[in-house]
């Protein structure tokens, strides 16, 4: 065992999703209260219907994987234009949140009031991305390094 207290968070670890229905009574709220979970960075909602379009508010609250303190509600972006020809199976989704490092979270999806749509979308889920961790060889030998890259910026004359 190893006197250092955060070597067990730095033990290399895989990268995971790992998806938790919302729940709710209503077509107008689904939530998921304060929920610890296995390690995660990022985060967001998905629903049954890639053409669907999910017309509301969608809130996160995570706790700190270092502090343990819990953040104030983030909104996540819902304005993701519908696939017009999803394949079967392909769920609609807001854009990815990164929150770092965290091991809770709360989730609330709202309808928008005066919304033409009868309720919110079937399926809610959250969606927690854990990016993992490479021992140090892993990341110092080929195969992992990222190459050089360039960019052109295109500057009209003012």
């Amino acid at each position: 065992p190893s006197s250092d207290p955060g070597a067990a968070g730095r033990a290399k670890r895989p990268a995971k999703v790992y998806d938790l229905a919302l729940k709710g009574g209503t077509g107008d709220k689904r939530e998921l209260p304060r929920t610890d979970t296995q390690p995660f960075s990022m985060l967001g909602v998905s629903w049954t219907g890639a053409a669907k379009r999910l017309d509301g508010v969608a809130q996160v609250r995570t706790r700190s994987l270092k502090t343990g303190q819990w953040s104030a509600w983030q909104d996540l972006e819902l304005n993701v234009d519908p696939l017009e020809n999803p394949g079967v199976g392909v769920r609609g989704a807001s854009e990815p949140l990164w929150v770092g490092p965290s091991d809770g979270m709360q989730v609330q999806v709202i309808r928008k009031n005066g919304t033409s749509s009868s309720a919110l979308p079937k399926g809610l889920e959250v969606n927690l991305v854990d990016p993992g961790v490479l021992t140090d060889a892993e990341t110092k030998t080929g195969g992992t390094a990222a190459e050089p890259a360039a960019f052109v910026a295109d500057v009209s004359p003012g």
